[in-house]
This record gives structure tokens, sequence and C-alpha cells, in this order.
């Protein structure tokens, strides 16, 4: 028999782990996750475990130090892995780890969700087919180019400081045309739409 295939601890990862957060990222968490479940080292609520670079590098020593490093700061700003400095003396700067366990299944549902919405989409249908005024057409997907046009789409300019004078000096009112409410009422509203020059007639 070889001595390549498993007669020593393995190092376990989960293909659909890796998949979503990285294969590096995937077998450090798993790593943690195994540690945490034995540690007594109970802070505000949630286990942790410590450890240097230099001891995660012993676990994992078919990585360089830099690569676990980068790993751990991965997982860190993606949410995953909190760490902190609870060390008694102030000059032991060894690092703490816990998983955010909340985050992880966060991800899980998310993906799931997708998971059902993809396969109840793919999935052919036991149900009766709609006629066709039952169905919706969805317009197609516009072609995106990388052409650059120098048209530039802006939005409606309404006069509302020419518009609160006219009314104004008809009404003999004292309007003011900087008040969010007043305009409101002259904005135009669907078919309704009032224009300087449909007021001066």
């Amino acid at each position: 028999m070889t001595n390549l295939l498993i007669n020593e601890h393995p190092l376990i990862v989960l293909p659909s782990l890796a998949i979503k957060i990285g294969l590096n990222e995937a077998v450090v968490l798993q790593q943690m996750h195994y540690w945490l479940e034995s540690s007594k080292h109970v802070i505000e609520g949630r286990k942790w475990i410590y450890n240097t670079y230099k001891d995660w590098q012993m676990q994992m020593p078919f990585w360089h130090e830099n690569t676990i490093r980068k790993t751990i700061l991965s997982l860190e700003q993606k949410g995953y892995l909190i760490s902190a400095n609870w060390n008694r003396s102030k000059i032991d700067k060894t690092k703490w780890y816990t998983i955010d366990y909340i985050k992880l299944a966060e991800m899980e549902e998310t993906s799931m969700i997708v998971t059902e919405v993809s396969t109840h989409i793919l999935e052919p249908s036991s149900q009766q087919e709609l006629s066709l005024e039952e169905t919706t057409i969805v317009p197609p997907i516009p072609e995106i180019t990388t052409e650059i046009t120098s048209k530039t789409t802006t939005k409606e300019h309404i006069p509302f400081a020419e518009i609160i004078d006219y009314l104004n000096l008809k009404t003999q009112t004292n309007y003011r045309y900087s008040s969010n409410k007043t305009q409101e009422l002259i904005r135009p509203d669907g078919e309704k739409d009032l224009q300087l020059g449909t007021l001066s007639k």
C-alpha cells in the first residue's frame, strides 16, 4: 500500500465552500473550525483560538507563511473570520480567532435560495401550458457595446422660479420657489404637464 494515501490526520475541505470563498480560505476556515470545536477559551460568548502565522504554517506545511497570512486577512476582510487580541501581555501580538457562523449561515442561505430558484426555473413544469394571453413576454436584454458616444442624458429642467413668480404676480400671493412643498405642487404629474408657456396664455 502507498504512503501517499491517508495514514495521517487529513485536512478536510468541502468543495461547495471552496467554490464560494476560495480553496485556501475554505481550508483555513475548516482548520479553524476544527480547533474551535474543542476550544476551552470562551470570551464574550464566543469560543476563541489563538496561533501565530508560524504555528498555522506548521499545521499546513504545504503553504508558505505569507500565503497563510494573506488567506487569513482575506477571511477577515470578507467577514467570515473575526480576530482580536485577548492576550494578557501588551507586547504579545498573537492573534485570537473565531468564526462568524452567522455570516457563514447567511451565505449558505443565500446560495440555497439561488439554487432553489434556478432549479425551479430549469425544471420542466408539470402544470398545464399557459395560453398566449396568460404569459408575459420579457423584453430582450439590450446589446452592450464598448462604443463611446458624446450623447448625455439630462434631467428635465423645471423653471420653478419663473413659474412661481408668474403665479405670485397673477394671484397676488407670495409663494417661495425654494420651498420643496411648492415645487412638489408644480412638478409635472403624468398627463398634467405644467409649463410656463401654457400659464402665460
